[in-house]
């Protein structure tokens, strides 16, 4: 058994196998704690009526009766007499063993279980993603605030033209003077151009 006491094994059974046997047919109707002996019957889905003895040695079908006279139930009656008084170990082996659409129920159930768990595990893999993203930007704003960047101006000297004498001079595109306004001029422009680079970037 399973279960510490008799008592608690057939009150499992009534209850945790509903999935893959008729629901609410499994009924004790022997409980002898002293001698350690428990019987119940039972209806399979495929309409066969089965009598269970558990014991501390485990499980098996004393006996079984079809519902109706029509397959599945005569071939599933068939199955089960060839395994009566043949002990197993687990009651679902013996319920897999004797019932296909109770082995095919298990399987199902199995399947929605692990999908279940797989469900779980996906969704406690994209809270901690999540998680991890919310630090990486917390800790990217924090080193924007830390470090601003800050634009670099050149500083300029723009030379205005000078003349020593009193009438006025006329300078051609040779003169140094000249060549020097143009200078910052592009200088400035470049500047510019760095700036709006870095807005849009």
């Amino acid at each position: 058994m399973r279960l510490g006491s008799l008592s608690a094994e057939l009150d499992a059974i009534t209850r945790e196998f509903d999935y893959g046997i008729v629901p609410g047919s499994a009924t004790v109707f022997v409980k002898d704690e002293v001698n350690g002996i428990g019987r119940l019957d039972l209806t399979l889905l495929e309409g066969v009526m089965i009598v269970l003895e558990v014991t501390d040695q485990g499980y098996k079908v004393t006996s079984c009766s079809p519902l109706c006279n029509v397959d599945p139930a005569l071939s599933t009656a068939h199955t089960v007499q060839a395994h009566l008084e043949a002990p197993f170990e687990s009651m679902e082996n013996l319920l897999m063993t004797i019932s296909p659409m109770f082995r095919d129920r298990f399987q199902q159930e199995l399947y929605k279980k692990l999908q279940s768990v797989q469900q779980q595990q996906q969704q406690q893999q994209d809270q901690t993603s999540q998680h991890n993203l919310i630090h990486i930007d917390q800790a990217s704003l924090s080193l924007e605030h830390s470090a601003p960047l800050q634009p670099v101006f050149t500083n300029q000297t723009i030379h205005n033209p000078t003349s020593t004498n009193t009438s006025t001079t006329t300078k051609s595109a040779n003169d140094p003077d000249v060549n020097t306004n143009n200078t910052a001029n592009t200088n400035d422009s470049n500047t510019f151009d760095e700036l709006n680079n870095w807005i849009n970037h």
